[in-house]
């Protein structure tokens, strides 16, 4: 049991060292492509941070023959994601950080929003109505989540290119060639990869070992073994650019997302919505409270405090801690 958390620490470190040169990496390639910080966060930071949950999920419908295992880590980690804007409004200490973040992210938010709405009434028509509509053992709504992400995708950069017109951009890389931003961006983004995906494994083997409940694994442990490779780049993406930081988070949520409608691909029992618990009704609405919050915060954008804090970031630790002990009190 030692030794097992032992790698566990060593991955970890592992993942904030290479968290550190993929944030990097990912603002000399924003200003060599010309692209804001937050899409990079969004989108190229979020693609391997987010990979772990996709590996873990799949992973608990191929072998572990689990759809609530699965379904509980998507979820779990949307929800948990959000809490790491809370850690960096404590971490910087300044006043409310959503100050400095651009309201582009509200449009982030806005979609990550959208699909968990679709989730929670596809939980709801399914369990309570015994609405069972798709193609085959594919799902109406995972269909409909697979849309929503790819067509967000496409409003987001149509929305970047129409609104991203900086008059006059600082240059701070211009000894280092693009070609080679690429190639450290590369090498840090597989690194990263494998590494949480390392994580995730060793997260599966200390659940074991523990004796935990599936539910509680799910949502809870294994979401959050998953979820460091966002923890470990938004921290140090927070070093470069906030916007980054918090661009990486929501996007990892978007991403979450879609990571179900690939698991019920994979799920040959049947549509995969159709098949988990009610219990994860709970983790979807407390993760759309989260990021309404977060949304709130940054149309609102007020500049009292509390302890360094932003009165949004203390409504979401509130939210967060009468949540995880719902979650854990159910789980039992």
């Amino acid at each position: 049991m030692i030794l097992l958390w032992t790698k566990f620490l060593i991955c970890a470190g592992g993942i904030l060292f290479t968290g550190y040169n993929l944030s990097k990496s990912g603002d000399i390639l924003a200003e060599k492509l010309g692209l804001s910080k937050g899409l990079v966060g969004f989108v190229f930071l979020s693609m391997a941070t987010a990979f772990p949950e996709l590996i873990t999920s799949i992973s608990a419908i191929t072998i572990a023959k689990s759809s609530d295992l699965a379904a509980g880590n998507a979820l779990g980690s949307v929800y948990l994601n959000l809490m790491i804007i809370a850690l960096l409004d404590i971490v910087q200490g300044k006043g409310p950080m959503l100050l400095k973040v651009k309201q582009n992210n509200i449009l982030y938010a806005g979609l990550t929003l959208i699909s968990l709405g679709v989730i929670s009434l596809s939980i709801i028509l399914r369990s309570e109505f015994n609405i069972y509509w798709g193609i085959g053992n594919f799902g109406l709504d995972s269909l409909i989540l697979l849309i929503i992400y790819f067509l967000g995708l496409w409003i987001i950069f149509q929305f970047e290119k129409k609104n991203e017109k900086e008059k006059e951009k600082k240059l701070f890389y211009k000894e280092i060639y693009l070609k080679s931003a690429l190639f450290r961006f590369s090498l840090s983004f597989i690194a990263i990869v494998f590494l949480g995906m390392w994580l995730a494994s060793l997260g599966k083997d200390i659940a074991k070992e523990m004796l935990w409940s599936e539910t509680l694994v799910g949502t809870i442990f294994l979401a959050l073994t998953t979820s460091l490779p966002e923890l470990a780049v938004s921290l140090t993406a927070f070093k470069f650019a906030v916007d980054m930081a918090i661009g990486n988070i929501l996007g990892a949520n978007f991403l979450d997302i879609a990571i179900l409608p690939i698991c019920d691909i994979f799920f040959l029992k049947g549509q995969l919505l159709g098949y988990i618990s009610i219990a994860n009704l709970i983790t979807t609405s407390l993760a759309m409270i989260l990021t309404s919050i977060v949304i709130v915060s940054l149309i609102y954008r007020s500049r009292k405090s509390f302890l360094g804090m932003g009165w949004g970031v203390i409504a979401m630790l509130t939210t967060f801690a009468l949540g995880s002990y719902l979650l854990v009190a159910i789980a039992k």
